[in-house]
C-alpha cells in the first residue's frame, strides 16, 4: 500500500527480520525472510514496469517533483513507521533485560557449588588471587576445614544423608560467618574460608567459633535420626606465603596437623607446625 521501497516498508521489514532472528529458529525465519524478499523485488520490479501501481494509497503523479516535500506523504511515513519502530524498540528491551538476567543468572550459578550453594573451588581460587594482588588488602588469612569421618556417614547412612549433612553444614558456616568473608567447597567434606583484612591470630578465634557451631550442631535428616559432626581446621595467613598456592599448601599442613592431633580442632601453620616437627 505505501510501495515496496518505503522508508515504512523498509522498517517493518527490518524489525521484523531482526525480533524474528531473536524469537525463532533462524532457519524457519530464512524459509520465510527469502519469499518474502523476493515478493517485495518483484513488486518493486512490476511497479516500475508499470504492470502494477505503485504504492496505491498515494497518488505518485501529484508527488512530484519529490513525495518528501508533501505532507501527505511524509504524514503517512511517520504514521505507518513510529508504532512499528516504538513496538521493537520496547520489544527489544524486554528481551535484552530478560537475556541480561539469563546471563547473570548463569554466570552466578557457574561459581556456586551444586549441592551447598557456596563458593566452588574455581570462584575460590579467582578470589584468594584478586586477595594476593589486590595491595589494599594487605593482611589475610584462609582457614581449610575438614568434616571428622564423613566416610562413616555415608557408609552408615547413605550418600544422600551425607549430602544433607554437608547441607546443613555450609549454613551452619554462613550463619557464623562475617559479612566480608568468602565461604566454598573445596571438594568433598573440605571446606575453604577467605578472611580478607584478617590477622592469623583473628582468623584462629574465627575458626574456632565455627568448630564450636559444629560441634553442638544437631543434623536431623529424618524425624527418628539425628547426627552430630566435627571438623578439623587448619590456618594460615599471607604474611607467612608468598603466593596463594604457598598459603593453600600451608593450611593444608596445619588442617593435617589437626588431624594428627586428634581432630576437632584448630591449628594454625606457625608455632603449631614447628612444635609438632620437633615432637
Amino acid at each position: 500500500m505505501t510501495g515496496s521501497l518505503s522508508p515504512a516498508t523498509a522498517v517493518g521489514y527490518i524489525s521484523t527480520v531482526v525480533i524474528g532472528l531473536i524469537l525463532f529458529d533462524r532457519w524457519l525465519i530464512y524459509i520465510t525472510l527469502i519469499p518474502a524478499t523476493l515478493l517485495l523485488l518483484i513488486t518493486g520490479y512490476l511497479s516500475l514496469k508499470q504492470y502494477i501501481p505503485y504504492a496505491p494509497v498515494f497518488n505518485i503523479a501529484a508527488l512530484k517533483p519529490s513525495p518528501a516535500q508533501h505532507n501527505f506523504w511524509v504524514g503517512s511515513m511517520v504514521f505507518f513507521s513510529v508504532p512499528i519502530l516504538i513496538g521493537f524498540f520496547g520489544l527489544f528491551e524486554i528481551l535484552l533485560s530478560q537475556w541480561r538476567e539469563r546471563e547473570y543468572e548463569i554466570k552466578r550459578l557457574s561459581q556456586l557449588d551444586f549441592l551447598t550453594n557456596l563458593l566452588n573451588r574455581r570462584s575460590i581460587n579467582e578470589a584468594l588471587n584478586t586477595l594476593q594482588h589486590d595491595h589494599t588488602s594487605q593482611s589475610y588469612a584462609i582457614i581449610l576445614l575438614d568434616v571428622d569421618h564423613f566416610k562413616r556417614i555415608n557408609d552408615q547412612y547413605g550418600h544422600h544423608t551425607g549430602d544433607q549433612v554437608l547441607i546443613a553444614i555450609a549454613e551452619c558456616l554462613r550463619q557464623h560467618s562475617r559479612q566480608q568473608d568468602k565461604i566454598g567447597r573445596f571438594g568433598g567434606e573440605e571446606f575453604i574460608v577467605l578472611l580478607p583484612q584478617t590477622s592469623l591470630r583473628a582468623a584462629r578465634q574465627v575458626a574456632e567459633r565455627y568448630r564450636l557451631a559444629l560441634e553442638t550442631l544437631i543434623i536431623s535428616p529424618s524425624k527418628h535420626l539425628h547426627i552430630q559432626v566435627s571438623a578439623s581446621f587448619g590456618v594460615a595467613s599471607c604474611n607467612e606465603a608468598e603466593d596463594s598456592s604457598q598459603i593453600l599448601t600451608q593450611a593444608d599442613q596445619a588442617l593435617y596437623l589437626a588431624k594428627a592431633c586428634g581432630r576437632n580442632q584448630v591449628k594454625s601453620y606457625t608455632g603449631d607446625i614447628q612444635q609438632f616437627a620437633h615432637h
